[in-house]
């Protein structure tokens, strides 16, 4: 793994097919050009806005340059920011977890790209940080995401019925987690 430290707070990470990388403020427009989705949206949190505009770009970027380590990471294809993956570090007995969310934008599903950045992100996050375990919460109707989580070797913990309410309706929030000393699927750092 090739990891470039620009300072304390930059990461890198060059692939093929994508840059991981941390957010810059230039980033603003292709943020809120592949973030403004409503395909993507019906798998976040309603904390997310929709639609997704420019100011909201410029806002999470503020905040995201704000924090004291990185716990954002931007997914870079050809020059333009296109995805996210953002760890949310937890609490009180549960400090020593945090849960990841991701996205991508629309014209880069199904390529890959998510499951190698997700490998690489959550190698990076439990190296420099003292977390021992991350999860992630999909909505019912996310099988694709699922079988990404799957893929970077989390296993699935259980099903919490009608948890979750987005679009008007109950869903079923499918929670799942990875702890540091396992290995993550297909990364031979670790």
């Amino acid at each position: 793994m090739k990891i470039l430290k620009m300072n304390l707070v930059k990461m890198q990470q060059e692939k093929e097919n994508y840059t991981l990388r941390t957010w810059q403020t230039e980033d603003a427009a292709s943020l809120a050009q592949y973030l403004n989705n409503k395909n993507i949206w019906d798998n976040c949190r309603d904390g997310l806005p929709y639609p997704y505009s420019q100011e909201d770009a410029n806002v999470f970027l503020s905040m995201v340059q704000a924090k004291e380590n990185i716990q954002d990471f931007c997914i870079e294809v050809n020059g333009e920011a296109v995805g996210s993956i953002g760890f949310v570090p937890a609490t009180d007995v549960e400090r020593f977890s945090a849960e990841v969310g991701y996205w991508i934008g629309e014209p880069f599903w199904n390529q890959g790209i998510v499951t190698d950045a997700l490998k690489e992100a959550i190698n990076y996050y439990f190296e420099h940080t003292d977390k021992v375990r991350v999860f992630a919460v999909v909505f019912e109707h996310n099988s694709p995401s699922m079988r990404v989580l799957e893929k970077v070797g989390f296993k699935k913990t259980g099903i919490f019925r009608k948890a979750c309410y987005k679009n008007g309706r109950f869903i079923d929030a499918h929670h799942f987690e990875i702890v540091a000393d396992e290995k993550l699927v297909g990364n031979k750092d670790l």
